[in-house]
């Protein structure tokens, strides 16, 4: 449990576990989302389940390739986090929470480019 408590925030005390830069990944990104959840989220310490779907949905989301000289797997994909403001306003993807974003997946070889966003609190009932 102590990776869904990192994931509170900088009053956590494990959040020193991952740095800034880990912290601005893809798959933090994915797991922190899922593990947060949306305002009716109740509380779960089993990790499992989050870190299986997290790890599903990066595969789903990137494109890696072989590197022809290092013969290593290379993540490929462009990772963007979008928004549009004017001025101290947020018009995309919403306010400032947390778990509203919006990512842009660039898959280059294929020119595709994947759009995963989430406006909190902006159920469908």
């Amino acid at each position: 449990s102590s990776g869904i408590n990192a994931e509170y925030g900088e009053e956590s005390e494990h959040w020193e576990v991952y740095n800034e830069e880990e912290r601005q990944e893809l798959l933090f990104l994915l797991f922190k989302h899922l593990v947060l959840g949306g305002p009716v989220c109740q509380y779960d310490d089993k990790i499992d389940r989050y870190l299986e779907i997290a790890k599903g949905l990066y595969k789903e989301l990137i494109t890696v390739q072989k590197n022809s000289e290092t013969k290593k797997i290379e993540l490929i994909s462009k990772v963007l986090k979008v928004s549009a403001w004017d001025g101290d306003i947020c018009w995309f993807p919403g306010d400032e929470h947390h778990q509203t974003f919006c990512y842009l997946i660039l898959n280059p070889v294929n020119r595709i480019v994947t759009v995963f966003s989430h406006d909190y609190g902006k159920g469908c009932w």
